[in-house]
């Protein structure tokens, strides 16, 4: 695939974005009277709670700082504020889809994926805000750790992030070193490129990283399996595979891996369809090839996987 292909390729899917339309939890409304639904565009790699809080500023005199282009826009949490309760604005917030808690520590288009598999979803996605704790025994609609949807601050979600790409780092080039040795403005830079969907903000961090420059030595992968094509009800129903089961560039008879190879291999089988950032993919599609142009900004591929 030539280069200029994949830098285009790349650069569009760092702008797509989910619409979505957030309610504040009517069990939460301090008011006469709900605040109105915020209508906004998150970026399909960003994560619910490093959105929430909007760029942070980074205290760095390396670092690339950012600006409301609009003043009158703000973050969600600023927008919910005056109708909670008092102490409530300053709470970790969770989210939920038609009831349905959502994990914070999936990128929101894979989120928006394994919810409205084919693309039948409402037009803008429809989520709700809860700024009381989670509730494990009345919140969640299976035995599932609150820790799961409620993000107690950046910094967990900041580490979460570098945890990935140390990981998937690691499974591309048989060392974490890259990630180690960023220089301060990539490393502000990199994260905050997840949550305003800024191409230009990963693209100097990302050479530095040397990921696919040579080839990846494994293809850092991770699959979203679900059987069926209905509502998803619960987590339970969504199997994650990850990068330790990611398999090698080039399979046994030389020839180079496919999508098709990677899901025989990880024992999915039976598959109706699978998807990269929202787009069908073909099985038949070279493993390799679908990393370097369509791999997230922690290096990994995501692949949600449909099966009868």
């Amino acid at each position: 695939m030539a280069t200029g292909f994949v830098d285009a390729t790349r650069v569009e899917l760092h702008r797509g974005a989910i619409p979505v339309e957030v309610r504040l939890a009517q069990d939460e409304v301090a008011d006469v009277s709900p605040p109105p639904p915020l209508f906004a565009l998150i970026p399909r790699g960003a994560y619910l709670p490093c959105w929430h809080d909007g760029p942070h500023a980074i205290d760095d005199d390396d670092a690339t700082t950012t600006t409301r282009d609009d003043p009158r826009e703000h973050t969600p949490r600023e927008h919910f504020a005056p109708r909670l309760a008092p102490g409530r604005d300053a709470s970790a917030p969770w989210f939920d889809h038609d009831g349905l808690p959502l994990r914070w520590n999936l990128p929101i288009g894979i989120l928006h994926d394994l919810c409205a598999p084919g693309g039948d979803s409402q037009i803008p996605w429809r989520l709700t805000v809860h700024y009381r704790p989670f509730d494990d025994s009345v919140d969640s609609v299976e035995d599932a750790d609150g820790t799961m949807f409620s993000c107690s601050s950046d910094d967990v979600a900041r580490a979460h992030f570098f945890n990935a790409l140390k990981e998937a780092v690691f499974v591309a080039t048989g060392s974490a070193g890259g990630v180690m040795g960023l220089s301060r403005r990539a490393h502000a830079d990199l994260y905050r490129s997840v949550s305003t969907g800024d191409r230009s903000l990963a693209s100097s961090a990302e050479d530095e990283l040397g990921v696919g420059r040579d080839g990846c030595r494994r293809v850092p992968l991770r699959l979203y399996v679900r059987k069926g094509g209905g509502a998803m009800k619960g987590w339970g129903e969504v199997r994650f595979v990850s990068a330790p089961a990611s398999r090698t560039a080039v399979h046994d008879d030389d020839a180079p891996a496919t999508l098709a190879n990677a899901l025989s291999d990880l024992g999915v089988g039976d598959v109706c369809r699978a998807t990269v950032e929202g787009i069908d993919v073909g099985l038949g599609t070279e493993l390799e090839e679908l990393h370097g142009a369509m791999k997230g900004s922690d290096q990994f591929l995501h692949v949600c996987v449909w099966t009868r």
